[in-house]
């Protein structure tokens, strides 16, 4: 089915009010609103509009009127449609709010109740939320006609079985009797898990249910355990079924197909090639395995040999450097075994000119040491005449001293002698 704003959008509107200012404004809003929309003055003309409509096989979808008008007013036109039509949603206009109409627009099953003045916020509100209604309801009517369809050839053909939200079965028919071999009194009202074979994960069912109570339709293959514990494969299609507004899953619908003899063996051959192709790769993978720690034994081989090889050229570099050291050390001790003998034959000569220069130099140091003392008699010497000069200068410098004082006492006299003969 189409989206529902697609589905709004082509909604067939049927609007009343014998006003023509409010009539043309609220005209313009349904005309944006819907691709059909029929306006009319009066109940008497709107009323021959949806027989035409009806009989054209080309029915509204939605009437939205007013109260009080001239020739049928709006509760006596919602009467007569309800003489055809029970379900057609309707929605009242009025200035007014008299409890009696109420109460009959109510018994009539109005869908809205609208105030005038209008207010376009709160009137696409409700609009909007009778289409939605609309929408849901005729969906669920496709759905549920579909439904009707498939289950009467299934039946037949199929295993169908039916559940409430809890997974409780409330349906089986003869096919699922057949292969379960639970009889019909023995399985209603018992948990689906009653078919769950052993081998199954519980994660399996737990997403199972998760999806169909999403709205969503679950497909596969399911083992599961008859009332002997046969065990047997399903193909199965878990459907989720509305409520007749369309907006809550009430139960669910499995419909599943007996996987046949060869459908067995199938997948009994396939299990097995699934087995093989497991063996397989394992194979291949310890093969990839050993390849590798070859190919790694390999490489850290050849870093060995290039490690060997370096040493081998650094001791052969030192093995060389060695040699020719030794050549010289031996080129050398040829030299020198020359110059010993050389030495030897010139010893005695060498003692006797060094016995003769130890006397020199023994004669040199007493002459150095007598020089030394006559030296040091002489320092001593000038010391004490030092010393001596050094007192006399003390001397001198006392009776310069004094002789300072005599005089500056002379000075003193004569400056008071002076002073005297003046006065």
């Amino acid at each position: 089915m189409e989206n529902i704003k697609d589905f709004i959008k082509k909604l067939k509107v049927l609007y009343v009010e014998d006003e023509d200012q409010a009539r043309m404004i609220f005209g313009k809003y349904l005309n944006k609103k819907f691709d059909t929309s029929i306006l009319c003055s009066n109940g008497f003309e709107a009323y021959d509009a949806f027989i035409k409509a009806t009989n054209d096989k080309e029915p509204f979808d939605l009437i939205i009127s007013d109260i009080n008008m001239p020739k049928i007013d709006g509760i006596e036109l919602l009467e007569k449609i309800r003489e055809l039509n029970k379900d057609i949603p309707f929605i009242f206009t009025t200035a007014r709010s008299e409890s009696e109409q109420m109460i009959k627009a109510i018994n009539l099953n109005v869908s809205s109740y609208l105030l005038k003045p209008l207010d376009f916020s709160i009137i696409d509100k409700s609009v909007e939320k009778i289409c939605k209604e609309i929408y849901y309801k005729k969906n669920f009517e496709l759905q549920k006609k579909e439904m009707e369809a498939y289950l009467s050839v299934l039946n037949k053909e199929a295993i169908v079985v039916k559940t409430d939200f809890d997974g409780n079965i409330t349906f089986v028919n003869d096919a699922f009797i057949d292969i379960s071999g639970y009889l019909e009194d023995e399985i209603l009202g018992k948990n689906h898990s009653i078919l769950k074979h052993p081998d199954v994960q519980a994660s399996l069912y737990e997403e199972i249910w998760e999806t169909a109570r999403k709205g969503k339709i679950w497909e596969g293959t399911l083992k599961h355990l008859s009332k002997d514990n046969e065990t047997y494969f399903v193909n199965t299609k878990i459907i989720p079924i509305y409520d007749d507004a369309g907006k809550e899953i009430t139960q669910f619908i499995s419909i599943r197909f007996l996987v046949t003899e060869e459908e067995n063996q199938r997948r009994a051959q396939n299990k097995k090639f699934l087995e093989q192709l497991t063996l397989y790769k394992k194979e291949i993978a310890n093969h990839k395995k050993e390849k590798e720690d070859i190919l790694s034994k390999a490489t850290s081989c050849n870093d060995n040999t290039k490690l060997y090889k370096d040493k081998i050229i650094t001791y052969e570099n030192k093995i060389r450097n060695l040699l020719s050291q030794l050549e010289i050390y031996e080129t050398q001790n040829i030299e020198y075994n020359k110059m010993d003998l050389m030495m030897k034959q010139d010893k005695k000569k060498q003692f006797d000119i060094m016995t003769k220069q130890l006397l020199i130099i023994k004669n040199h140091n007493k002459t150095i040491t007598k020089e030394l003392e006559d030296l040091k008699a002489i320092i001593q010497y000038k010391e004490e005449q030092i010393k001596a000069l050094d007192k006399k200068r003390v001397d001198h410098e006392k009776r310069i001293a004094s002789l300072l004082d005599l005089v500056t006492n002379l000075q003193e006299e004569l400056k008071t002698f002076k002073n005297e003969n003046n006065e």
